[in-house]
């Protein structure tokens, strides 16, 4: 196995622990290391795993701004790129996700503290985590944005 193919394993292995699908984690890899579109026959023969568990995935990957899809007019074939500041998009979707997990534990602390006040504490403090982590990503996200454009004015 090449190194280049270890690389894109790991990245599967990584969107696995995150809770994602090792195969999306794998699509991005992919697309990372070849820098160019790829459809999703190439996509699915060089993972080597089904054209439907591909096309699921990239829908999944469309939907979080992290790759886009693009076509060609003398094909009706789908193409599949990384998106422009990918990792920008893989941030920011973590912190709606963190954002949302904060809003829904948070609908129920209000109903604990009647019940368990001590409970009701250390449940707000994680729904504060969750808060406050979302509000990190997020400026974190801003920053290095600005700090992508900024590099790109010089060039």
């Amino acid at each position: 196995m090449s190194a280049v193919d270890r690389f894109v394993d790991e990245l599967g292995l990584i969107s696995q622990e995150g809770g994602d699908s090792r195969i999306s984690g794998r699509i991005v890899g992919l697309l990372l290391v070849e820098g160019r579109e790829l459809s999703l026959a190439e996509i699915s023969e060089r993972l080597g795993v089904s054209r439907a568990s591909v096309s699921t995935n990239a829908r999944l990957l469309l939907r979080r701004g992290v790759i886009r899809l693009t076509a060609h007019a003398d094909n009706r074939r789908d193409y599949y790129e990384l998106a422009a500041m990918p990792f920008f998009a893989m941030l920011e979707d973590l912190a709606d996700r963190f954002a949302r997990h904060g809003q829904s534990l948070g609908r129920h602390v209000s109903g604990m503290r009647a019940e368990d006040p001590a409970a009701a504490g250390r449940a707000d403090d994680l729904t504060s985590f969750f808060e406050k982590s979302a509000i990190i990503l997020r400026d974190w996200s801003k920053t290095l944005r600005d700090e992508e454009a900024l590099q790109e004015d010089r060039q």
